[in-house]
């Protein structure tokens, strides 16, 4: 059974389904009828080239009702595990191939996306159980990752190397240094505040909000970040850096010429105006 729960990968050693409980901020749930479940909720089997469950419970709302996994993201109460794992309908006495349980992960909607399927209520959800899970969603999106933008007196940004891995962000790219939030964090300053110490341990004095934005992650999910600016004037060279390759200082005009990830040369540009300015 642990192998059929791993959210990373499917498995065929247990049949499941996986279902998406997508929350607007009316705190209502995306029902459909087109289903390989008996929820209503948006679901289908795991099927080969699925990179995930997660995966799974996305193409599921995306063939089912047309909402893209851009139009979603995911909630910081649960993440990427499931809000519920709820029996299958043959589990009491499973035949061969049927489906022994049904995960269920949950989304909220990064924008409203154009739908014919019907919402329902989260507390009037027939699915009781689910129902009052659910209802502790406020269906806002919040800033699920932290980003820092570490400059130095001298003008120079302080960039990371990622490491050459399929499957995670920007592999090999140059980016700021930052990730995702975690279930102990309170809020986005603590995620970047502890990501800084994990992956580099740069404990900045002050940390001041710049800006929000969004990223799309391996999945298409949109990924609401903030970035964080922060003066630091410390060698690289000295940091006990856990994660990617290396870190290393650069003066805005030779970072168009590095291999970036996402809006990193954006955000370098507007940041180093603002200094300019200040």
């Amino acid at each position: 059974m642990t192998a059929a729960l791993d959210t990373h990968g499917t498995s065929d050693l247990t049949p499941v389904t996986c279902s998406a409980v997508v929350v607007d901020r009316d705190r209502r749930i995306l029902r459909t009828a087109h289903t390989s479940t008996a929820s209503g909720l948006p679901g289908a089997a795991p099927q080969e080239g699925d990179r995930s469950l997660l995966a799974t419970a996305l193409r599921a709302v995306h063939d089912q009702t047309g909402i893209r996994p851009g139009d979603l993201c995911l909630t910081p109460q649960h993440l990427r595990t499931p809000i519920d794992i709820a029996p299958g309908p043959t589990a009491a006495a499973p035949t061969p191939g049927a489906p022994v349980a049904d995960l269920r992960f949950a989304f909220y909607l990064a924008r409203t996306p154009s739908t014919k399927a019907p919402w329902q209520p989260a507390v009037g959800t027939a699915l009781a159980e689910l129902g009052a899970k659910a209802s502790g969603l406020d269906g806002h999106p919040t800033p699920l990752n932290a980003s820092a933008l570490i400059y130095n007196s001298r003008g120079e940004y302080l960039l990371h190397l990622r490491d050459m891995r399929e499957g995670i962000w920007a592999p090999g790219c140059w980016a700021l240094l930052g990730g995702g939030h975690e279930a102990a964090d309170l809020t986005p300053e603590d995620t970047i505040r502890r990501e800084l110490k994990e992956e580099a341990g740069i404990t900045p004095h002050t940390l001041e909000a710049f800006l929000d934005e969004e990223v799309h992650d391996a999945d298409g999910l949109t990924v609401p970040v903030r970035i964080y600016a922060a003066l630091w004037e410390g060698d690289p060279a000295q940091l006990p850096l856990t994660e990617g390759v290396m870190l290393a200082w650069f003066p805005p005009a030779t970072i168009p010429r590095l291999r970036l990830g996402g809006e990193t040369l954006d955000l370098v540009r507007r940041h180093s105006r603002v200094v300019a300015l200040t």
